[in-house]
């Protein structure tokens, strides 16, 4: 009987305790934004790097249709705004002519670019401006179209072309631009770095298809790096690196990580659409969203524990663009007509 007793107790003992908490589930929740005239549409949020971070885009922006054609038309105005603290900052566009939108938004290192103009989120940049702690203030470009901007450890970098020249990587040398010949990589779609002398270049290599291409830089020289075999048409996207031994990386149809002597790649949550956007929280766990075209609409994923988790957002809205902060997640995208932006973990 005591025996018995003793289990009793010892059972009821234990179910008293409390139950190991569980994992929460990644959520993104919709954070006000500033007044901006209809229609407007945000396109890259990026992280300051002092807790806050930069949203760009446009408003104003219209077309009023007659059948397929849009014979009145309004590009609308650019839109940068800083979330600082609990409000956004807004800063004066300097040298900015006509109408157009902010597509691109490089933060790192003490820097801040931004790179727009007319359509610019579905094609290439004509207007470069760096901000010099109370406004932005034009640059002139590499070349006339920008594709990629990216600012950090190891510089600021930008993918251009033109009729004349073709497309070029050019790294920012005082106040001149200077040419980079990334080996085995026919065009850069980002490049980012963990110190001056550790940075990665990702993009693709031209061929009978285009086909994903990666390098790296070791402070004295840019390498290729091999990479796994695909078979279908396919272009590295983004590279996020966290540790010499530790880089993700997506393209359209893949993530991708590096562990310090290789690259694999790691498929996509099933049915989902291209890849669009990589981050990595704070706890080293990647985050991607869809192309900002691609149907069908699907919420972010996270990629953890050998397995991705779909992202909770809010109903009627849709996340294209993502940044990492400081004890969470960053994003941008629409809520029904409107734009908006997101916060969470």
């Amino acid at each position: 009987m005591k025996r018995v007793i003793a289990v009793i107790s010892t059972v009821a003992a234990l179910a008293s305790l409390p139950a190991p908490a569980l994992a929460a589930a990644p959520e993104l929740r919709t954070v006000s934004l500033p007044f901006l005239w209809p229609t407007a549409r945000l396109y890259d949020v990026t992280a300051d790097g002092a807790g806050g971070v930069w949203v760009g885009g446009v408003q104003g922006k219209y077309c009023l249709r007659w059948g397929d054609l849009c014979p009145v038309y309004n590009d609308g105005n650019p839109v940068v705004r800083r979330r600082v603290g609990s409000a956004w900052k807004e800063y004066p566009i300097n040298g900015w002519a006509g109408q157009g939108e902010i597509a691109r938004i490089a933060s790192g290192a003490g820097e801040t670019w931004i790179a727009g103009g007319p359509s610019a989120s579905g094609s290439s940049s004509t207007y470069m401006a760096r901000f010099d702690g109370s406004a932005f203030q034009q640059v002139a470009a590499p070349a006339k179209y920008v594709t990629t901007l990216v600012t950090g450890a190891a510089g600021t970098f930008a993918s251009a072309w033109d009729l004349d020249s073709g497309n070029g990587l050019f790294k920012r040398t005082g106040d001149t631009w200077t040419a980079v010949n990334v080996p085995g990589v026919d065009y850069v779609a980002d490049l980012q770095a963990l110190t001056a002398s550790d940075a990665w270049a990702v993009g693709y290599k031209d061929g009978l298809q285009q086909v994903p291409a990666v390098a790296h830089f070791d402070g004295a020289a840019w390498k290729s790096v091999p990479l796994p075999a695909v078979t279908e048409n396919d272009w590295f996207r983004k590279v996020v690196p966290v540790a010499a031994n530790d880089v993700w990386g997506i393209t359209a149809k893949r993530l991708a990580h590096w562990n310090g002597t290789a690259w694999t790649y790691i498929a996509a949550a099933a049915g989902f659409p291209d890849l669009g956007d990589l981050t990595v929280d704070s706890s080293g766990t990647p985050w991607v969203v869809a192309e900002a075209s691609a149907p069908p609409e699907e919420p972010p994923y996270r990629y953890s524990g050998g397995k991705w988790e779909a992202v909770t957002i809010p109903a009627g809205t849709d996340v294209h663009d993502l940044a990492a902060v400081a004890g969470g997640i960053w994003g941008v995208g629409t809520q029904g007509d409107g734009p908006a932006a997101f916060n969470g973990s």
